[in-house]
């Protein structure tokens, strides 16, 4: 006797006699969330569930990147706009001061010479002197001219570097954050020295008919910056502030490091110090008596440069207008 199953076995197998089709049975399968099979029913298979998975690497570790990317881009920046030394004084603070009403009132200025550490300075008063920016080699014989050096440096081709204002106008430089410290001018004539690498105070001073100029830092705050730009020995020149916020021009009397120099300003008490180029060049001075001193070595430099432009402005430095026209000048001046 035949089983249900053979039966249906032989159903299957038997031929037909009439052109019915054979009915072919439907499957359905149903997906889920562990099928390999597709929300309509079709089979995608392990392959492009690997190729979804890597994708997703993919992106992660894209993203991962441009994070590691910003944070090191944060951090470059952080310390390139991050002054080497600290600001003695802020940008805020210096703004103020140049908004105070300010004339001169000093008459001249006292040399005072100094050894400290073994650098031999000369060091010169400016409190109470009116600041300006010029264009042009002061004339020596005028009265109200005290002390004149040079300020923003520039590359061979003549073009400036760093940020330059010259009553209240910019003029074009290069590299204009490249030097932390600065020089800025009200338009009245007074002076301040800071660190910073922000050009808060520039854009005051060519807001307001100010002058403004970037040098190194040699000082800030009382510290001296973890390295220096220039290297070997010569007649160094700075512009320096005590913490009473007197403001001194120091040259040296021989050839000295930057570090020594910075180092023996420090130990002389002043706080905060921008470096000038030139050195000595200019050794001009006139003194509280009104009497200008001039040597022969400066006098021939200074007659090289008259007959030429000058490739950036010079930091001029004038006491009180006299009020006698008949003092207006100074005889011509004999070799001291």
């Amino acid at each position: 006797m035949k089983t249900d199953q053979q039966r249906v076995i032989d159903v299957a197998e038997s031929p037909r006699h009439d052109d019915r089709p054979v009915d072919i049975p439907v499957i359905s399968i149903e997906s889920g969330p562990d099928s390999a099979y597709g929300n309509a029913g079709f089979y995608v298979g392990p392959k492009k569930r690997v190729k979804r998975k890597k994708s997703g690497i993919i992106i992660v570790s894209l993203l991962t990147t441009l994070i590691a990317a910003g944070v090191l881009l944060w951090i470059f920046r952080y310390e390139m706009m991050s002054p080497e030394v600290p600001a003695g004084v802020s940008d805020r603070e210096n703004i103020n001061k140049l908004k105070q009403p300010f004339s001169a009132d000093a008459e001249g200025t006292t040399l005072i010479s100094d050894s400290v550490l073994g650098v031999a300075m000369d060091i010169y008063p400016l409190s109470g002197l009116k600041a300006s920016l010029e264009a042009e080699l002061p004339d020596t014989a005028d009265r109200t001219l005290v002390l004149f050096t040079r300020s923003a440096d520039y590359h061979a081709d003549g073009s400036l570097i760093g940020t330059v204002v010259n009553d209240g106008q910019k003029i074009n430089s290069k590299e204009r954050k490249s030097r932390q410290g600065y020089l800025a001018v009200s338009e009245t004539g007074r002076p301040v020295i800071g660190i910073s690498l922000s050009d808060k105070v520039a854009d005051y001073t060519a807001h307001n008919g100010g002058s403004f100029f970037r040098q190194y830092a040699l000082l800030g705050d009382g510290e001296l910056p973890p390295s220096f730009h220039l290297h070997g020995k010569v007649e160094r020149a700075a512009i320096a502030r005590d913490a009473a916020d007197r403001l001194y021009y120091i040259v040296t009397r021989h050839k000295e490091t930057m570090y020594d120099f910075a180092d023996a300003m420090r130990e002389y008490g002043l706080t905060d110090a921008i470096y000038l180029t030139g050195g000595n060049s200019y050794t001009f001075y006139r003194d509280t008596a009104g009497t200008a001193h001039l040597n022969d070595p400066v006098r021939l430099k200074y007659a090289k440069y008259t007959d030429r432009s000058l490739p950036a402005p010079l930091l001029v430095f004038r006491r009180k207008f006299s009020n006698n026209p008949n003092n207006s000048t100074d005889s011509p001046l004999k070799p001291q």
